[in-house]
């Protein structure tokens, strides 16, 4: 004879059995072999002091997973994160972006409201365009304004921001340590 009570055990066992198999495919018994990767960003020998380093698992040399991220301190280090605060990247090859960026002190930065004064946007914008049309824009003084309206000046070229471009690959193979260092020209030493 089946009761509400026996009822209300089993279905608690299986709401059980459910949670347990959900919060299990989430933890680290999900399948990932991850390794802890830290390391420092310096550019032209200084510390970046924001920003962050993406690393893209490269499917081309059978590297297959989510990719890992870490946020660039004011000391130039960073740790990188896959599924929680610090757990590390997948093994294997990846493609890497750094992106380095500085606030923009707020007097360096002309801002006009189009809708309470237009003209003076339009002047803005007038000699932003001429600047550009006069090469008198760096490109590695590219100016962007972030989702909280903060702005921001890039301080390692732009190329390096997106992984599948900036040509850095690494492989980890464990825990390890990987430095990156951007030189005058360009070229990036990575340091284990």
């Amino acid at each position: 004879m089946i009761t509400n009570r026996s009822i209300h055990v089993r279905c608690h066992a299986v709401l059980l059995v459910a949670v347990l198999t959900t919060l299990s495919a989430c933890g680290p018994g999900n399948g990932l072999n991850l390794a802890r990767v830290s390391g420092k960003v310096t550019y032209k020998g200084e510390p970046v002091k924001n920003g962050t380093v993406f690393f893209k698992p490269d499917e081309s040399k059978g590297t297959v997973g989510p990719a890992a991220v870490g946020s660039i301190t004011s000391n130039g280090t960073y740790v990188m994160s896959t599924e929680s605060v610090g757990d590390g990247a997948i093994v294997g090859h990846h493609k890497v972006g750094i992106t380095g960026v500085e606030p923009v002190a707020a007097s360096t930065v002309e801002e006009y409201d189009p809708e309470k004064d237009a003209g003076g946007y339009m002047k803005a914008k007038s000699k932003t365009a001429a600047q550009a049309a006069r090469g008198a824009t760096k490109k590695n003084e590219e100016i962007f304004t972030d989702k909280g309206g903060k702005k921001y000046r890039y301080v390692v070229p732009m190329k390096f921001s997106n992984p599948e471009e900036s040509g850095i690959i690494v492989k980890i193979n464990g825990n390890q340590t990987v430095n990156f260092d951007i030189d005058d020209s360009g070229n990036v030493r990575i340091n284990p």
